[in-house]
């Protein structure tokens, strides 16, 4: 995922399902008026998972 995910301000949902990630860039955290994050199936690790929920705290982030 390109690190200009963040320049998508007005992105409300995502849904990046079963796209092998393991990381994603802390520019998503840009992502002020994001809703809804779903990352089902994607190997990612607990730390990373707690990372991406610290950088979206007003969003729904599904992760199974």
């Amino acid at each position: 995922l390109p690190k200009e995910i963040g320049e998508l301000k007005n992105l409300e949902r995502l849904d990046l399902l079963k796209n092998q990630l393991t990381t994603l860039p802390k520019e998503i955290g840009e992502l002020k008026n994001l809703k809804e994050l779903g990352l089902y199936k994607n190997p990612l690790a607990t730390q990373e998972k707690e990372k991406i929920k610290a950088l979206l705290p007003n969003c729904n982030v599904e992760f199974d």
